[in-house]
């Protein structure tokens, strides 16, 4: 099972090396489980400081990338309308993409942003967790 690794994951995991989410993420890594996605690189690498970018960014580039095709939109519309509908949201379009991205892939997701939860029951998005 693949799992995409939010960016609220690689904060604690860089932030809290010790931290049950840093060991779980650490786990992943080592099963060669985790991977991400260029939006959730494009939110962590500017939030950085410039001294750890680089170090961020040849980790990152050992893990896979998935892609995020072209009709990742119409996913990310029918999430939010569909949770609209039904009271929920709205949510921010980079959630939206990350979990529209693993769905399209079959991925879990790895996340600390509770918003996921809301995305989840609307759309299916299978969450990761240490404990399934």
């Amino acid at each position: 099972m693949m799992v995409l690794v939010d960016t609220s994951i690689w904060i604690a995991f860089f932030k809290s090396p010790k931290s049950a989410d840093a060991r779980n993420l650490d786990t992943l890594l080592e099963e060669g489980s985790a991977c991400i996605c260029g939006l959730v690189e494009a939110e962590l690498l500017p939030g950085l400081r410039r001294a750890d970018r680089q170090r961020v960014k040849d980790l990152l580039a050992g893990i896979p990338r998935v892609e995020t095709p072209e009709r990742i939109w119409d996913v990310v519309r029918d999430i939010q309308v569909k949770a609209l509908g039904k009271g929920i949201g709205p949510f921010s379009i980079p959630d939206l993409v990350i979990a529209a991205v693993a769905l399209h892939h079959g991925f879990h997701v790895f996340t600390r942003d509770r918003h996921f939860i809301d995305i989840a029951i609307v759309s299916k998005l299978p969450l990761w967790s240490e404990n399934p």
